[in-house]
C-alpha cells in the first residue's frame, strides 16, 4: 500500500524549555514556521469578525509576529540531526548533503504561550461553526500545536500537577474567552518574570490554573481595568495597568 502524504498540511514544530523557565524555545524550519503561522491567520479571523475577540486576536498576532522575524533569521539558528548519516553522505553523488538540518528558533513567555494555547480552543470552535469544519487541515494543524503545548507542559510539571490542571484543555464553552481582559496576562507575566527560576518552575501550573479559572486575581484585575477606563474616559482595552519595566528578560 502506498501512502501519500500532503506535507503542505503538516509540520514538525519543537517546544522545550529555556534555562531559567521564563518561557520556551519554538523552533522548527521555514516550512514549519510557516505552517504555523498560516493556521494561526486563518483560524483568527480578520479583525472584528468574531465580537469580543479582537484583544485575544491581538495576543495571537504577536505570536504570528514573532513567527514572521523569525522565519527571516532574526531569531537564532540551530542545527539538529536529519538521520544522515557520513557513510550514506559519501554514497551520495549530489554535490551537497548535510547531516543536518537548520531550524529557527524564538523565544515565547510561557504564560503568553499558555493563553494562546487556552484561546485557540475558542477560534477552533467559532471557524467551526461560521466558516469551516471540526476535519478542517488548519483546525488539525492549530490542534497540532496545542498538543505541543500541552505535552511541554505536562513534561515540564510533571504528572502528578498536570493531572490537577488538564481539564483546563477542555473548551468549557464556545465563548468562555470572548471579552477576556488581557491585561490580566500583562499582571501575570510581570510576577511570573520576577520570579527566579525555581518560583516560576513552581508556578507554571499555578499560571495555567489563573490564565483559565478566571477566579478572585482575575476578578480584581478586571474591577481595576473597568474602573480605570471609566476613570479615564478610555475604552478598557486601552487600560494599561502594569507597566513592563523589566529591562532584560533573565530566559
Amino acid at each position: 500500500m502506498t501512502i501519500i502524504l500532503d506535507w503542505q498540511e503538516i509540520f514538525m514544530i519543537c517546544l522545550e524549555n529555556t534555562p531559567n523557565y521564563a518561557g520556551v524555545y519554538l523552533s522548527g524550519d521555514v516550512h514549519d514556521l510557516s505552517m504555523l503561522h498560516a493556521s494561526l491567520l486563518t483560524i483568527i479571523g480578520e479583525e472584528g469578525e468574531y465580537a469580543g475577540y479582537d484583544q485575544l486576536r491581538h495576543r495571537v498576532l504577536r505570536l504570528c509576529s514573532d513567527l514572521e522575524d523569525a522565519m527571516v533569521g532574526q531569531g537564532e539558528m540551530v542545527f539538529v540531526p536529519n538521520g544522515i548519516d557520513r557513510e550514506t553522505i559519501s554514497s551520495i553523488t549530489l554535490s551537497e548533503v548535510s547531516e543536518s538540518n537548520v531550524n529557527f528558533q524564538m523565544k515565547v513567555l510561557w504564560p503568553e504561550l499558555l493563553f494562546v494555547g487556552f484561546v485557540l480552543n475558542d477560534y477552533v470552535e467559532l471557524a467551526a461553526k461560521h466558516k469551516a469544519h471540526y476535519w478542517d487541515p488548519i483546525h488539525a494543524n492549530v490542534r497540532q500545536f496545542q498538543s505541543l503545548i500541552g505535552e511541554c507542559l505536562e513534561k515540564t510539571i510533571g504528572w502528578d500537577k498536570f493531572r490537577l490542571i488538564k481539564s483546563y484543555l477542555t473548551p468549557t464553552f464556545i465563548g468562555y474567552y470572548q471579552n477576556y481582559v488581557t491585561q490580566y496576562i500583562d499582571y501575570l507575566t510581570n510576577k511570573f518574570l520576577r520570579m527566579n527560576s525555581e518560583k516560576r518552575l513552581a508556578n507554571i501550573s499555578i499560571a495555567a490554573k489563573r490564565i483559565a479559572d478566571k477566579g478572585d486575581s482575575y476578578m480584581r484585575i478586571k474591577r481595576k481595568v473597568e474602573i480605570a477606563s471609566i476613570q479615564q474616559g478610555i475604552e478598557w482595552k486601552e487600560v494599561i495597568i502594569v507597566e513592563n519595566n523589566i529591562e532584560e528578560i533573565e530566559w
